[in-house]
């Protein structure tokens, strides 16, 4: 059997076997699996992508990637681990699981230690590993509107822990299929880049953005972010603007603007959308712009973010718009957001209320004097609660409980001498 132990004066942690180095892994490092359904930049890929990073760089295991389907990060998990890309449809199939088999078992006599799985999409992998004896730490990050009972039951069933990113998502999920006792962790993920901004000139960035869409230099700037779905509510997002033009406010000329690319074919949600502002005089006013390799210049170079998601489990970019500085509203009920924003980081309105949404963001573009507030506790607040490094470091204590929970030794001056 093997254990984790770690070592104070040099950060370091080692998943170490107590056997002799099997003949198939000269380096007798321990194997850890990484689950994701996709390689895309979004949410929880890039969640799964840190916590590989994190355990490549403060464990010394052997860190490899299953994915059910590709996307632009694939090199990005390629310089953290080996990647097999599996590429086949998100459903059980006996393709699937020979795949799947054939991965695992590919060092003969040295299996997988735990397998982390991440995103209820990627399910049907897990299944498949689990299956293969490895024990599963699951990371859900979705609400269960979308999924059945059965899903979350199928989880809780061959995972050793589940963790969930907000209290708001473990209760909703608890509702949908009552939990066994001591499985579910509630651990809220941490700004997935410490350094997000921090070499942005936000003067520069807003003059970049407002020369980029051709907008006057006073333009007030409400930013939008994620897929172009109707989960992340870009109806939403557009009607809050279609409120504010039918009601002109003085001053200041208020546009939206929405980073991130997704189907734009006839009768997808954006086509309905677009078809909603062409007969509104917010059609000039609401920009979306696709997707952008670097995101920090439109959150540092626009004046609210606006998260109009209908189920958001608890979003990245939230954490984004906090480093940044912006004052954020989000809706009641939608998901964690809430939670992130407590303590006056951000406002909260009911879900869907256009109104008070609307109402806020002018009262923001004629008053910023108000929102200074706001930006130092969401500063504050994402720099001291939502570090990923301590984020990561959690997981990897799951990680140890998982794989050797009862035989968990402290740490003796003589690991540190052994470890220097």
């Amino acid at each position: 059997m093997s254990m984790l132990s770690r070592f104070s004066n040099r950060g370091l942690r080692i998943f170490r076997s107590n056997s002799e180095k099997q003949a198939s892994n000269p380096s007798g490092k321990q194997r850890v699996l990484f689950v994701s359904h996709e390689a895309t930049r979004t949410g929880a890929p890039m969640i799964v992508l840190n916590i590989l990073k994190h355990f490549s760089q403060t464990c010394d295991v052997q860190c490899e990637t299953i994915l059910h389907n590709g996307g632009h990060l694939v090199g990005d998990f390629k310089k953290y681990s080996e990647v097999d890309c599996v590429n086949v449809p998100r459903k059980p199939s006996d393709e699937l699981k020979k795949k799947v088999q054939r991965w695992v078992a590919r060092e003969k006599g040295n299996p997988p230690v735990i397998a982390l799985c991440n995103s209820m999409e990627s399910r049907f992998i897990a299944e498949e590993v689990a299956d293969c004896g490895v024990k599963i730490l699951y990371l859900v990050h979705e609400l269960p509107s979308s999924y059945t009972e059965e899903d979350f039951q199928n989880v809780y069933r061959y995972s050793e822990k589940v963790v969930f990113p907000a209290h708001a998502v473990r209760e909703a999920a608890d509702a949908k299929a009552p939990m066994p006792t001591g499985k579910g962790v509630v651990l809220a993920q941490g700004l997935l880049n410490p350094e997000f901004g921090k070499g942005t000139n936000r003067e520069q960035a807003r003059l970049q953005i407002r020369k980029e869409l051709n907008l006057p230099e006073n333009a007030f700037v409400v930013l939008g972010c994620g897929t172009l779905d109707m989960r992340k509510g870009i109806d939403h997002f557009t009607n809050v603007a279609r409120r504010i033009c039918d009601q002109p406010t003085a001053g200041q000329p208020i546009h939206f603007i929405w980073v991130g690319e997704g189907p734009r074919w006839t009768h997808s949600p954006y086509h309905y959308v677009m078809l909603d502002l062409e007969r509104s005089p917010a059609k000039h006013r609401v920009h979306f712009l696709g997707e952008r390799a670097n995101v920090e210049p439109y959150f540092y170079g626009s004046d609210v973010f606006l998260m109009s998601s209908r189920v958001d489990p608890f979003p990245c970019v939230i954490h984004e718009a906090m480093a940044a500085g912006l004052p954020i509203i989000a809706f009641e009920k939608a998901g964690g957001a809430p939670e992130a924003l407590a303590g006056g980081a951000g406002a909260v309105v009911p879900y869907a209320d256009y109104e008070q949404t609307a109402a806020l963001i002018r009262m923001f573009s004629m008053q910023p004097e108000i929102t200074a507030g706001l930006r130092t506790k969401s500063i504050e607040r994402v720099h001291s609660r939502y570090r990923f490094s301590d984020y990561g470091d959690k997981i990897i204590d799951l990680a140890e409980s998982i794989t050797r929970s009862a035989l968990r030794r402290p740490r003796s001056s003589d690991d540190v001498s052994r470890a220097a």
